[in-house]
């Protein structure tokens, strides 16, 4: 599809109505696991977004064509380790409206993540994903990120009951031999045999 004119520019208040229409197209990404900490998935989203865009500490960037927002982004430095002096620019909730991908307007708003970087004088850009979400994965791919940690959520009462052994778990190696016992071949003797045995 032909690239348009995107202008990318800091969110105002009068943009969350746009801002909200866009996150609706994120509730549904993601497998069951990670939309069930998915934070687009609120009541108050619009009121979490005035709020972001009001911070100080935090970027929201909006993307436009002929006026209309079509994609968004939040931006925000922070300390990936605490135990680290290092600081990245976080760049999470990226969306973009479906009638305009594949259009430049994901480039146009991570390259105005990197003016935020660089004004901010930030060495590194991290981006907030889904691992189901392949086709974001190699988009961002391609322009050089690469996975640097895996974080993995579970919920606290699944945790809990693991961690106390009130659930019993399936070691690995049981599932396989398990499998390999359904799938085992009949030996022909016997599949003979049963083929043979008279019927009542």
């Amino acid at each position: 599809m032909p690239r348009t004119t995107v202008v990318t520019r800091r969110a105002t208040v009068t943009d969350v109505p746009a801002l909200v229409a866009l996150t609706d197209e994120m509730r549904s990404v993601g497998a069951r696991a990670e939309r069930a900490v998915n934070p687009i998935n609120t009541n108050d989203i619009a009121v979490r977004l005035t709020d972001a865009i009001a911070s100080p500490g935090i970027s929201v960037l909006v993307a436009s064509v002929d006026d209309t927002p079509v994609g968004m982004a939040v931006c925000r430095a922070i300390h990936p380790d605490p135990l680290s002096d290092s600081r990245v620019l976080q760049v999470s909730h990226v969306v973009v409206s479906r009638m305009h991908r594949r259009r430049g307007v994901g480039h146009a708003l991570l390259a105005a993540a990197v003016e935020i970087a660089d004004a901010g004088h930030l060495e590194h850009v991290a981006i907030e994903l889904y691992p189901s979400v392949r086709d974001a994965s190699r988009f961002y791919a391609r322009l050089g990120f690469a996975p640097v940690t895996v974080q993995r959520v579970a919920p606290v009462g699944v945790l809990r009951r693991r961690l106390t052994g009130d659930t019993p778990t399936v070691r690995v190696d049981d599932l396989v031999r398990r499998r390999s016992r359904v799938r085992r071949p009949l030996p022909a003797q016997r599949a003979i045999r049963r083929t043979t045995e008279p019927v009542d």
